[in-house]
């Protein structure tokens, strides 16, 4: 391994996400080294990227076989392998990583990661890209430090109806809200605050063949900020993610969550905040930032792995696993 390749970095995985990532990087004149397993998704990815390098066969072989790679690396790996490939990412020297959400399904492994990660001194990061969201970024920085926020509330209902089971992992699948609904979920409590109170509720069970814990799920709490907040989300019904934030001049609406809309105190009408989407125009929304701050080695918006830690026995609540 070669710690001298400042501008190249490691991309785990072919599929969906690794293809946005490439697409971001190559915009930053970076060089890429994407491994994948199947040859056929790799064949596909060098025809859409000429310039990156390409690897099949799998982490650990391509391990085996190389040894001039970078010290910084993005796992994109599916869900029931993210932990493995980044102990295998660790075992071979690779010093700082991204790995997509959520890490893991489990506390175990991310208590395991944590303190193997703390032994090697690397660094690990959860990419939540929500998070980068240019109208995220644009509360947070404008209205957040004008306003102050007086209660909130979200909804993480999914679209049961579009998920095909045979595309998931039984594992993934069954803590689904783990799995995708934790984007919400956490945008929202990234806005307003851990929960220092929480109550759940949970209906519907063995409504969905392959998410039998639940269908409906509701509840309120507080925040460490003390903010007091909702959440409904009917997956057998209708409706789509989106957050509410409720502040002394006005009512905020991510709805659609890439877009933020505003309804002053006394009215009705709901504007849309129009800002410079810069980057969320051009590359899948919050990518571009996310990857740049990783890149940077600017972790303030980023979930560590501690933190996780926490946000999963939350979502256990939330889903009644």
């Amino acid at each position: 391994m070669s710690n001298n390749l400042i501008n190249t970095i490691l991309i785990v995985g072919s599929g969906y996400m690794s293809r946005e990532y490439v697409k971001v990087l190559t915009s930053m004149k970076m060089e890429i080294i994407v491994v994948g397993r199947g040859k056929e998704k790799i064949l596909e990815m060098k025809k859409l990227f000429p310039n990156a390098k390409y690897y099949s066969g799998g982490l650990e072989f391509f391990f085996q076989n190389n040894y001039n790679y970078p010290d910084k690396a993005i796992n994109t790996s599916s869900i029931e392998n993210l932990y493995e490939t980044n102990l295998l990412l660790i075992e071979n020297g690779i010093k700082k990583i991204l790995v997509e959400k959520p890490g893991d399904l489990c506390t175990k492994n991310l208590k395991l990661l944590n303190k193997f990660s703390k032994e090697k001194k690397v660094i690990i990061q959860i990419g939540y890209n929500r998070r980068f969201y240019e109208n995220i970024i644009y509360f947070k920085n404008k209205i957040n430090k004008n306003e102050k926020i007086l209660s909130a509330h979200f909804e993480f209902t999914e679209w049961v109806h579009k998920i095909d089971p045979k595309d998931y992992s039984k594992s993934s699948l069954s803590k689904w809200i783990i799995s995708n609904s934790s984007h919400v979920i956490d945008t929202a409590f990234y806005l307003i605050g851990f929960p220092k109170k929480i109550t759940t509720n949970v209906l519907l069970k063995n409504k969905i063949n392959w998410h039998k814990h639940g269908s409906i799920f509701t509840g309120s709490g507080i925040s460490i900020k003390n903010i007091p907040f909702t959440y409904h989300s009917n997956w057998a019904s209708a409706g789509r993610w989106s957050i509410e934030i409720l502040t002394d001049v006005s009512r905020y609406y991510f709805r659609p969550m890439e877009k933020i809309f505003r309804q002053k105190i006394g009215t009705i009408h709901l504007e849309e905040i129009l800002i410079n989407y810069k980057y969320d125009s051009k590359f899948k929304p919050g990518l571009y930032l996310q990857t740049s701050s990783f890149l940077d080695s600017n972790f303030d918006s980023f979930v560590s792995l501690n933190e996780q830690i926490k946000m999963i026995d939350l979502y256990n609540k939330i889903g009644n696993y």
